[in-house]
């Protein structure tokens, strides 16, 4: 039966309204949340396979002609549209980590603005509290680019039992549809440590030498950072309230013309002077702008943990600007992680060492999502793997992104490519899959696609993980990119 959600008509979660089904508005007063295992995606159905099973909807459908993920998306729209679902919490004060992806299959100017939510709610499911508020400007999702998104919650407050993850969309020019697609909610470390991530408040509370604030179309929010010189801007993240040795996850979204982007973590001690090598040491060539067509980029990676006598963290961004061309950045995240990106080679620098490979091969490019090079999947198909050792791994899970971008234009097919994370006994036997991601031959091409997920808890006796990327044949001369892998624990 249809009821109303802030005034709005919405569909129940199509299970009913059973104590056991995240979907429904309200639970019965003496309902209590069924938790799910402590650290996997909170979301069952997080790439709409099985349709709006468990979500709430207002003027949302399915559909199969632009998924991300899989074989489905969701519609929002045409004109205004609510989706939303609560997911009931094991924890109740852990911070979590959200990612989505975001398309609009229609080529109009304006598709609607975009508001993602999480409200912190008691067992009854009455709110407590915002645990998160993610607004996309209008213009920012078009049919040009498929934009992922990451964001972080506080911390929900005591006698939180469920999370409500609401996507509103506004009314843009019709038809202006917005397709949503492979949405993560897991558990994070801590809350976002960066002060002023979205530069809402300008440059407040980071240092810049040629970056200043910008309004223009930003990748959330209503704010940006923008430079047309050689520059730096940087922030130092106290780390004196966490574990020694603490590893870090840092994300941050970036877009521009002709400008090289170099983007560091290093540490200091109490003196303010660098110890040990980077955290993280990534670049980003200019040409990888110039493909993106003005779209914005997301980044992620894991720094190794923090060495002994780190007082504070250092997030440095550097650009080098040629041809009279700019650069944009905004929404950094640095939290705590469970470790360590495990991959050797993530970014094929060193070719194709510590992988395994059939049909592939590794390439020099100034296009690399990350870095100099990438990986190459032949047009009549491949394969591409890695083993890793994850000792004391029993129980955990495990994030898994990756850049992916095929080289196909107009009907041109790229294949499907599989994503997907194996565990294995000690003797290198598989005992069970961990993670299965499909991207599709219909996805966005020839631009840089950014693939997130979360793996199962690894089982008893799983003493490694194998990453592997797999690739059906696409159209001849089309060839399919892998690069920045990252697989580790986010808390």
């Amino acid at each position: 039966m249809a009821g109303k959600f802030r005034g709005k008509a919405f569909k129940p979660a199509s299970h009913g309204c059973a104590t056991s089904n995240p979907g429904c508005l309200y639970a019965p007063a003496a309902s209590l949340p069924v938790p799910e295992p402590d650290c996997i995606n909170l979301l069952p159905n997080p790439s709409f396979e099985a349709g709006l099973a468990g979500w709430s909807s207002s003027n949302a459908s399915i559909g199969s002609g632009n998924p991300f993920e899989g074989t489905q998306e969701a519609n929002l729209g045409p004109g205004a549209a609510v989706l939303f679902r609560d997911i009931p919490l094991n924890r109740c004060c852990h911070p979590l980590f959200l990612s989505f992806n975001v398309f609009a299959p229609e080529k109009r100017i304006n598709n609607g603005s975009l508001v993602a939510e999480i409200l912190w709610l008691n067992s009854r499911r009455r709110p407590l509290a915002a645990g998160l508020r993610l607004f996309v400007p209008e213009n920012r999702i078009s049919n040009a680019s498929r934009i992922t998104y990451f964001a972080v919650t506080d911390r929900p407050p005591l006698g939180t039992a469920w999370a409500r993850l609401q996507f509103s969309k506004g009314s843009g020019a019709l038809p202006d549809p917005v397709n949503l697609d492979q949405v993560l909610l897991a558990r994070a470390g801590t809350p976002n440590l960066v002060q002023n991530p979205g530069f809402e408040l300008g440059l407040a509370n980071w240092s810049s030498v040629s970056f200043v604030p910008d309004f223009t179309v930003p990748y959330e929010g209503a704010a940006q950072l923008h430079a047309t010189d050689n520059g730096t801007l940087y922030q130092d993240i106290p780390l004196s309230n966490l574990p020694p040795r603490t590893p870090f996850l840092l994300s941050f979204a970036a877009s521009g013309g002709q400008t090289d982007l170099s983007v560091q973590v290093i540490w200091l001690d109490q003196a303010g002077s660098q110890i040990g090598p980077p955290g993280i040491d990534l670049f980003v060539s200019g040409e990888t702008f110039v493909a993106q067509n003005n779209n914005y980029l997301t980044y992620l990676d894991l720094t190794l943990p923090a060495p002994a006598g780190a007082a504070a963290a250092r997030i440095i961004f550097t650009d080098t600007i040629e041809k009279q061309t700019d650069i944009f950045l905004d929404k950094v995240i640095f939290i705590g992680a469970g470790s360590a990106n495990l991959l050797q080679n993530p970014s094929f620098e060193n070719g194709l060492a510590h992988w395994t490979a059939v049909n592939a091969g590794a390439a020099i490019t100034g296009e690399a999502f990350e870095g100099r090079a990438v990986a190459r999947i032949d047009a009549a198909g491949g394969l591409l793997y890695q083993d890793i050792q994850i000792p004391s791994g029993a129980g955990c899970c495990y994030l898994l992104n990756f850049g992916y971008r095929s080289s196909s234009i107009g009907v041109d097919l790229s294949g499907n490519t599989l994503a997907e994370v194996h565990w294995l006994d000690s003797a290198g036997r598989e005992i069970g899959p961990g993670l299965s991601l499909v991207v599709p031959s219909t996805s966005l091409r020839a631009q840089w696609l950014v693939y997130t997920g979360i793996t199962e808890p690894a089982p008893p006796g799983a003493a490694m993980a194998r990453v592997q990327f797999t690739r059906s044949p696409g159209s001849p001369e089309v060839i399919v990119e892998i690069d920045k892998v990252i697989l580790g624990r986010l808390a």
